[in-house]
């Protein structure tokens, strides 16, 4: 679970996007749509993907959320434009759905199991404090990786 977490966040893109946004050449207000892009797409796909993580495997689920994340950055270093943005920011927004409470909901249950669900506020408080030193470590990382092959 704290490899996932760390996994999951430890995205080099995400202390230089805005950077990669604004070299070429999208305004402020281009940037902000992407934005309201990827928080529509989140929260519309909210209800479904907890209906989703409890008619599929939520393991299957949670293989999915990084994939479809990593495509969406994919699309943005390969084909840096408008549109190839905001479709990153859509398959991100679903993979974000995808991944919210499904993580929560299988280690809830799993815990449940084993009878020790009075460990789950712990673990994902742990798992959080996890996701975050990994935002810390690919903001330390992304300046030398950009500053030595440029976003591709």
């Amino acid at each position: 679970m704290y490899v996932y977490a760390f996994l999951e966040d430890f995205v080099l893109l995400y202390p230089v996007y805005a950077v990669l946004f604004a070299d070429t050449g999208l305004s402020p207000a281009a940037i902000s749509s992407l934005f309201v892009i990827w928080s529509v797409t989140t929260f519309a796909l909210e209800l479904p993907s907890g209906l989703w993580a409890d008619v599929f495997s939520r393991r299957l689920l949670l293989v999915a959320s990084p994939l479809l994340a990593g495509a969406g950055f994919g699309s943005w270093v390969l084909f840096p434009s408008y549109p190839a943005f905001a479709v990153g920011f859509v398959l991100w927004g679903v993979g974000s759905a995808l991944r919210s409470g499904t993580m929560q909901a299988l280690v809830y249950e799993e815990l449940e199991r084993a009878g020790a669900a009075g460990s789950y506020a712990r673990l994902i408080g742990r798992s959080e404090a996890v996701a975050l030193l990994a935002v810390v470590a690919a903001s330390a990382v992304a300046s030398p990786v950009l500053a030595a092959g440029g976003y591709r």
